[in-house]
């Protein structure tokens, strides 16, 4: 799901991980990170800093999303397209 959805921005990391016990440790070279923290609970990370925690999983690639465009490191997918093309 984050994949399909993030996958043209190319140079940006986005660790993926399901546990917050390891995963913090285990993706801390990564741009973004998607930490499961609970049932349907979702911690998002701007490199090792925390940015929202307990966020339920329905919301939490929208959230990430928003970070990402936030800090200006999102290109709509159209826009590749069209410089590719």
């Amino acid at each position: 799901m984050i994949r399909k959805r993030t996958d043209h921005l190319k140079g940006v990391k986005i660790g993926i991980m399901g546990c917050i016990v390891n995963g913090p440790g285990e993706m801390a070279d990564a741009d973004y990170g998607y930490v499961g923290s609970g049932k349907d609970k979702i911690t998002l990370y701007r490199g090792q800093e925390v940015v929202k925690r307990a966020v339920h999983s329905d919301y939490a690639v929208d959230e990430l999303i928003q970070i990402i465009k936030d800090d200006g490191s999102w290109v709509e997918p159209e826009a590749i397209d069209a410089i590719l093309n």
